[in-house]
């Protein structure tokens, strides 16, 4: 079994402070605010395929991108200090993680609509090495369905054995696209069970039960 998790929303309790420190440097860069920081209100919810709708008639896009990427990572530690809250784990998640790790039958990757070097810094700041697990974020593609893809290839798995966790109604659809079995997690589970999504959990506080769902989804 292959357990796929989202990052922001999911593993992390990101809330405001990302999408300010986004809008912010979207601004530095084009001089032009973001309609809104509702990411589902965007054709791709990806930190790159936001970045490029805006972005897209620019004839140097590859190292605007990864200028735009570096000072997007600059605002997010400069506001760590003061947000400490939001660039920490949901309660449990580090064991669910780790008691993951430990269960040969399941292994870990992660799928991100953030850049790489934003993952990273998200995930160091739980204590994650995102580099010792087969990982995909828009860095690879502004599509979420294909970040997904990517992360289940770099593991060497099939879809068919995989399981995503994910917080948005972007998981959702991405997961139906590629068919494959959702867990919600986080703050917005009463959006995600609206859109049909069974399996839910605040947070990773019950680990038996969030091991029953995974069984039960690919059984």
């Amino acid at each position: 079994m292959l357990a796929i998790f989202d990052i922001d929303g999911t593993l992390i309790d990101s809330q405001v402070v990302e999408g300010q420190c986004f809008a912010e440097t979207i601004r530095e860069f084009t001089g032009v605010s973001l309609d809104t920081l509702d990411w589902s209100q965007y054709p791709e919810a990806t930190s790159s395929g936001i970045f490029r709708g805006c972005l897209q008639d620019h004839s140097n896009l590859t190292t605007l991108e990864r200028e735009f990427k570096d000072r997007f990572l600059e605002r997010l530690r400069a506001a760590r200090p003061q947000h400490p809250h939001e660039f920490s784990p949901l309660k449990g998640a580090l064991e669910f993680i780790q008691t993951l790790d430990e269960n040969n039958d399941v292994q870990v990757a992660f799928a991100t609509g953030g850049f790489d070097t934003e993952a990273a810094f998200k995930l160091d700041c739980c204590g994650i090495d995102l580099a010792s697990y087969p990982h995909a974020t828009s860095s690879d593609s502004p599509q979420r369905h294909q970040i997904i893809a990517i992360a289940t290839q770099r593991a060497e798995r099939q879809l068919s054995e995989t399981i995503y966790f994910g917080d948005g109604k972007w998981d959702v659809l991405a997961t139906r696209a590629l068919q494959i079995p959702l867990i919600g997690i986080g703050r917005n589970i009463e959006k995600l069970q609206s859109l049909g999504v069974v399996n839910t959990f605040a947070d990773y506080s019950e680990p038996e039960k969030l091991r029953a769902a995974m069984n039960a989804l690919l059984r």
